[in-house]
């Protein structure tokens, strides 16, 4: 049930002489509460329709691409024609993300004196920090 809107409402400290409320036609307001509740029912069905594409794409991705694309390495399949044009299965070589251990192994390959490793991931420590800035909606 929808109640009647709230007005802001000023501090009580500043002591200002208050304007009389104005009231709100009613048949305003009938549209007023009308369109709220139709937003609200929006946003409820948006929500719902979210969490079903969140599962769909679980499945999806999580679930039946590693079965298409092994099947498809299995017999060297490189394409395939379906009534929605062709799926591809594209091979995708990546390196791990760098981290402080790897590097300290590395270096510990070409370096024998911990403390010149020590020194050089006391620098790489030490690097320039970059600040950026992203704006963020409401949730």
């Amino acid at each position: 049930m929808i109640s009647q809107p709230q007005q802001a409402q000023q501090p009580q400290q500043a002591q200002q002489p208050q304007q009389p409320q104005q009231q709100i036609p009613p048949n305003e307001l009938i549209s007023f509460k009308s369109n709220l509740t139709q937003w609200l029912e929006m946003d409820r069905q948006i929500s719902e329709l979210n969490q079903q594409m969140k599962e769909l794409k679980k499945i999806k991705n999580k679930t039946l691409e590693p079965l298409i694309t092994q099947f498809m390495v299995q017999y060297n399949i490189k394409d395939v024609n379906t009534d929605n044009g062709p799926v591809k299965c594209n091979q995708r070589n990546t390196k791990k993300p760098l981290n402080k251990n790897i590097i300290r192994d590395s270096l510990s390959q070409l370096i024998t004196d911990s403390i010149m490793i020590d020194q050089a991931m006391t620098l790489i420590d030490q690097r320039e920090i970059k600040t950026t800035y992203r704006l963020v909606g409401p949730k």
